[in-house]
Order: structure tokens, then C-alpha cells, then sequence
């Protein structure tokens, strides 16, 4: 009985699932083929004028200088997010809700299977499927470092010192120099492990949430209104935390402040061996947190929305089927 249930949900996702993680795959090679098409450094008096805007950026803008600053924003695209969206919404919504709304849950429920026991499954090929897409994100780094190159200019220079000033003078002393560097001796693939572990984090907070509302409800499209809904307000929640001193309260009410890829690829560069650590002492993350300390927030929080979803699915009376 749990294999053909097991075989049901697959079936169900697989489809979806490989429209998402092909599309993953291919977008983040070519997101990293696009970075490296420019040299960084002359960018740098353009990042100068977009100081003001600083603020709204969870990392400094001088990282965007370097090539893992710029992947690392891989993670903020709204393509990457939308398919991690589209997943997760997609399959939570459809656990309960769903199959009331296609007037197919009482003939499961007939079975000989508790209905925990039912909504254990469906969360393991949730989940399952939530954690290959994020490794198909960083499939798609690894090929993309892999594969690529970038061009460097090197000009040869010297420092003059002043006699009795404590001050060097920087003169050039060739012609500058253009050069093919591989991209894999600049950014080594292992440094997105942890924002990628992150990005799970992320997707399994909006995927129990789902299981959560459709564990209520009994109309699948109004489940993913709630749940579209209030990713909605988190996300403006999350933008007025950063607008102003007076709304910087706002960060502490939405799960975005613990969503942090491009910050922990930073970090990993300011303080050495913070790789997978819980707490950190360079206040990057919120809350003084380390890499693996902020995504285990959002990991808790997702966990306590598919208990609650267990509570309320074991108890609840179910409709006739319309």
C-alpha cells in the first residue's frame, strides 16, 4: 500500500519537478557564463553611485566586486525563487486540499492507512524532490565554474616610497596586460554549499506552510491565495525592515531576515571556518547567527508548521466530495 501511494505521489510531481530542475540547471550555468563576460573591477566607480541603495543589499557592495559575491546573488533571482515557489506551493497545496477538491481523499482515506501516516509520505516526496532542486542549483554553479573562464588585465606596477613620509606612490611600470584565467582558480563551487543548504531552508518554510493552510482548507486554489498572500506581506515586511531605523522592527516578523545566501558566502570570506557554524562574531547574519545557525531557524519553523498540519489532518472532519 505505501509503495503505490509512494509510486501516486511521484508520479503526480514528476513532471513538474524535472520542468523545475532542468530549468534550475540551465539558468544558474548561465547566470555564472553572463558574470563572467565582464571584468568586476570596472564596475567599480558604477557601485560608487549606488552607495545610497547600500542598504537595501544584504551584502556590501564591494563584493559584488569579486566573482563569489556576484554568483552568490544567483541566489536573489526571481527565477530561481520562483521555481522553488512554484515546488513548493504546488506540492503543499495539493496534500489535503487538494485531493478534497478533486473528491479523491475519501477513497484514500478508505485504504488501510492512518491519515499521519498519509501525510508523511506526501511530505517525503515534498521534501525529497525540494532538496533536489536546490542540488540542481548548485549543479549548475559547479558546471558554470567549471566550464567557464574570465578575463583578467594586469598592469604591472611598483610602489615609490617618500623619504621620511609614511607614504607609497603607486607608478606603472609596463603596459596592461589581458589574460584567460579558468574560473575554478578563482571561486572554488564548495563555497555556495551553505547558501544552497540555506535556499532548503527557505523552500521547506514555504512548503510546510502550505501543508499547513491546505490541512484547512478545502479548495486548492484558495489555499495558494492564503499562501501567495502572505509570502506577499513577508516580503514587504522584510523590504520596510530595511527602509528606515523606525520599521527596522519589521525584520523581526518575517522568516526573510533568516534567508541569507549571498550574506553567508560573505561571511565564509570575512571569518575563516564559519563554514557550518551555529553562532559568529562578525554580525553578518542577524542575531549574531552563523551559516548553519540561520538556516536551522527556518528549518524549526517549518517543522512546527507540518506538525501542526499532522494535528489538525488527524482531527479534522473531512466534506463530501462536491
Amino acid at each position: 500500500m505505501i509503495r503505490l501511494l509512494l509510486k501516486k505521489y511521484i508520479n503526480e510531481s514528476m513532471l513538474l519537478w524535472l520542468a523545475c530542475a532542468v530549468m534550475l540547471v540551465l539558468f544558474c550555468w548561465v547566470r555564472v557564463w553572463i558574470v563572467c563576460q565582464f571584468e568586476l573591477q570596472r564596475f567599480e566607480s558604477f557601485l560608487e553611485q549606488l552607495k545610497p541603495f547600500e542598504k537595501f543589499s544584504p551584502v556590501p557592495l564591494a563584493q559584488l566586486l569579486t566573482y563569489a559575491g556576484s554568483l552568490a546573488m544567483t541566489f536573489d533571482e526571481p527565477v530561481l525563487i520562483l521555481c522553488i515557489l512554484v515546488w513548493s506551493i504546488a506540492r503543499g497545496s495539493d496534500v489535503v486540499s487538494g485531493e478534497i477538491n478533486r473528491g479523491t481523499l475519501e477513497l484514500l482515506l478508505s485504504l488501510p492507512i492512518s491519515r499521519v501516516r498519509l501525510m508523511a509520505l506526501h511530505g517525503m516526496v515534498c521534501v525529497v524532490g525540494l532538496a533536489g532542486l536546490c542540488a540542481c542549483v548548485w549543479l549548475g554553479l559547479y558546471l558554470g565554474i567549471q566550464t567557464n573562464s574570465v578575463k583578467e588585465t594586469v598592469t604591472p606596477k611598483i610602489e615609490l616610497s617618500i623619504p621620511y613620509l609614511p607614504v607609497k606612490i603607486p607608478v606603472q611600470t609596463g603596459q596592461s596586460k589581458t589574460t584567460t584565467v579558468p574560473l575554478r582558480e578563482r571561486v572554488d563551487p564548495n563555497l555556495f554549499l551553505p547558501a544552497v543548504v540555506n535556499l532548503f531552508g527557505f523552500g521547506f518554510v514555504v512548503l510546510s506552510f502550505s501543508v499547513f493552510c491546505s490541512s484547512l482548507d478545502r479548495f486548492r486554489w484558495r489555499t495558494i491565495g492564503i499562501v501567495v498572500s502572505t509570502y506577499v506581506i513577508q516580503l514587504l515586511l522584510f523590504l520596510l525592515s530595511k527602509s528606515a531605523e523606525a520599521t527596522s522592527f519589521c525584520a523581526g516578523l518575517t522568516f526573510f531576515s533568516c534567508y541569507q545566501p549571498d550574506a553567508i558566502v560573505q561571511l565564509q570570506r570575512v571569518e575563516s571556518g564559519s563554514t557550518w557554524a551555529l553562532t559568529s562574531a562578525a554580525n553578518v547574519l542577524p542575531l549574531g547567527l552563523g551559516p548553519l545557525g540561520v538556516t536551522c531557524v527556518l528549518l524549526t519553523l517549518g517543522s512546527a508548521f507540518y506538525l501542526i498540519a499532522f494535528c489538525v489532518f488527524s482531527r479534522r472532519d473531512l466534506p463530501a466530495p462536491l
